[in-house]
């Protein structure tokens, strides 16, 4: 008989506690599923909102959905990955950061799969019961049926890979929301994580312009090397960002324009940017009571399409991988991830996330 095997696990048991390293038993991959090996996971913006209370979440739970590993187990009926290539323990993978149905309207009708009314979202849920290993801040984590597994290709580096399934697929999906084409000119509020992707899917599907607008003249650098054409310093009160927007682009406005720094308070500015029939994403202010007042006359007037990203489907993880894949050479993806932490440091990891002083914290369990 095999000994039980077991894996450590940071878990959340209150928010704006220290985390505890709690040991449980690795389970066997279910149908249609798989166990991987956690080589890698980035702290999300979505993880320190739990963490810190702004959004409600079932504890004890085990945080991070931002997961590169290898397979340790494949269970019955899953021998192919989303690319119909063949799965084999040892592979190298990411996955969506949620498992649905494939069988609810949702699913089907609405093909909105990551609405899926049987839903379920890594680093979401409580660990209280087995599996208990559902999220990225342990040694393992157990993959559901209903997930969708993406084999990475072998020059993308954890790093750079980890966010993928993440911030760079959801902001792969707002771009498709936002029908982005070569030659558009595009706006982004925001210059954090979730912004130099954005920043280098623009680039790298051709933008004109690519203008980041952020209150950090840090981050403002920064994303100049992701392909930022112009940066605009809005903690500067003296800056009207509307108008050197409109300068730019010949007293028009962008075509495009993604809010991906969290705050409805810029939401007005980001409208006023748009140059009419211009189409605005709202993406970063997935946290309750994110509340914005806004001129409705200029949406209507303007006649602007307003619409909502939240999370993605496995097209736009797809679409992340490959162009991180082919742009790696051409954007410094790896420094996204400005520290890195063993699971034993998983607080210290949350602290600097949370100071914002890199981009992205990873854990290495």
């Amino acid at each position: 008989m095999t000994a039980q095997r077991f894996a450590r696990a940071a878990v959340m048991v209150e928010p704006r506690q220290d985390l505890v390293l709690r040991e449980y038993p690795v389970p066997h991959a279910p149908p249609g599923g798989a166990v991987v090996r956690v080589t890698c996971c980035t702290i999300c913006r979505s993880d320190l909102h739990t963490w810190r209370g702004l959004r409600p979440a079932p504890t004890p739970i085990i945080l991070g959905h931002e997961i590169v590993g290898t397979i340790a187990e494949l269970g019955p009926g899953l021998a192919r990955d989303v690319r119909d290539q063949p799965l084999a323990v040892g592979d190298r993978v990411t996955w969506t950061l949620h498992s649905a149905c494939g069988k609810c309207r949702y699913c089907v009708e609405f093909r909105l799969p990551m609405k899926c009314r049987s839903l379920r979202k890594y680093g979401h849920d409580s660990c209280q019961a087995p599996p208990h290993l559902r999220g990225g801040l342990a040694e393992y984590c157990q993959i559901d049926a209903g997930t969708s597994l993406l084999k990475l290709p072998p020059g993308l580096p954890d790093f750079a890979a980890a966010p993928a399934n993440c911030a760079a697929a959801t902001a792969a999906a707002a771009w498709e929301a936002a029908e982005l084409k070569s030659g558009d000119s595009v706006l982004i509020q925001g210059a954090g994580a979730l912004g130099c992707y954005a920043a280098a899917l623009a680039a790298h599907a051709g933008c004109r312009r690519v203008v980041v607008v952020d209150v950090n003249a840090r981050r403002l650098q920064f994303i100049r090397r992701f392909g930022a054409t112009d940066c605009i310093d809005a903690s500067n009160a003296a800056v009207d960002a509307v108008a050197a927007i409109k300068e730019l682009t010949e007293g028009l406005g962008v075509d495009a324009a993604l809010e991906v720094a969290g705050d409805p308070a810029i939401i007005e500015t980001g409208l006023l940017s748009l140059r009419t029939g211009g189409r605005y994403i709202e993406l970063g202010c997935s946290f309750p009571g994110a509340r914005a007042t806004i001129d409705m006359s200029i949406v209507l007037w303007k006649l602007l399409t307003v619409r909502g990203v939240h999370n993605y489907d496995v097209r736009h993880l797809i679409t992340a991988v490959d162009a991180l894949h082919e742009a790696q050479d051409r954007f410094p993806l790896g420094d996204v991830v400005g520290a890195s932490f063993g699971l034993e440091e998983v607080n210290a990891a949350l602290r600097a996330a949370h100071e914002g002083t890199a981009m992205r914290v990873a854990v290495i369990p």
